[in-house]
């Protein structure tokens, strides 16, 4: 069992060391290596399903199932991932609601930014095309909204790595002041870039995959499939941050364990 005797403001849980790279099709395998994996899929898909009655509420309980994992599996390499405990679901729910509220402020501050972007895609378009006339108009408008799309989608993944970080922090510290951490989400860009931008490549496939697959089985089956694709995130997300322990990046300091 994990020693919880330790301050962990002092003590960073011991990191990995990994091979260096990336094993993605392992997520998907690990979650059939727990003996509960019927039950664990079970009870995340319940949580996916109460979305649909009481939204938010179940997704931040998956949410902080994830990262629970997560912790369990830095903390602990080499053993099954924890199981779905109903006795925790209010640890599950306040550690969720952390990553919550800082993907809020990453969401927000992203909405501004593409709303300028509207605007002022709105304004040059408007000003091409009463500057081409009728017959040019529908040229520049093109051309301007082209130019537009092409600056919105790096910002797009600029983004989406610096959520990543910042979620790590979040979901690992359950805080929500420690999660703004610029030089960690430095860092952290700056040795998993390429394979945080592989991870959501293959996700994406990997849920498309598991979203039909559900799809098949009368519709209802998505929330349990998908289910699986939220287990796989959970390990492709430790994977990236022992990744980025081996690069020398600086460690998380995590609260201690519970006994």
């Amino acid at each position: 069992m994990p020693d919880a005797s330790y301050d962990h403001e002092s003590i960073p849980a011991k990191p990995l060391q990994p091979s260096g790279t990336m094993e993605y099709m392992r997520s998907f395998h690990y979650v059939f290596e727990n003996p509960n994996w019927v039950t664990n899929i079970l009870f995340t898909g319940l949580c996916f399903l109460s979305t649909s009655v009481i939204p938010v509420i179940g997704q931040l309980v998956i949410q902080g199932y994830q990262f629970e994992i997560l912790e369990a599996l830095h903390r602990n390499p080499g053993t099954q991932y924890p199981d779905f405990d109903m006795n925790k679901l209010l640890d599950y729910l306040l550690r969720g609601f952390w990553v919550f509220l800082v993907s809020l402020v990453v969401v927000l501050v992203l909405f501004v930014v593409f709303f300028g972007l509207f605007v002022l895609g709105g304004a040059i378009v408007g000003g091409a095309g009463a500057a081409a006339g009728d017959d040019g108009a529908g040229i520049a408008i093109a051309v301007v909204g082209l130019i537009v799309v092409l600056i919105a989608f790096p910002i797009g993944i600029a983004a989406q790595m610096i959520m990543v970080p910042l979620m790590l922090r979040a979901g690992l510290t359950q805080d929500f002041g420690s999660s703004f951490d610029i030089a960690f989400v430095k860092q952290f860009i700056r040795n998993t870039w390429m394979e945080m931008i592989l991870s959501g490549l293959f996700l994406a496939l990997a849920g498309l995959l598991l979203y039909i697959v559900g799809a098949a089985m009368l519709c209802i089956g998505i929330f349990f499939t998908m289910s699986i694709a939220m287990l796989m995130q959970a390990h492709l997300g430790v994977q990236l941050y022992e990744l980025h322990l081996a690069r020398g990046g600086d460690p998380i300091l995590m609260k201690p364990p519970t006994a």
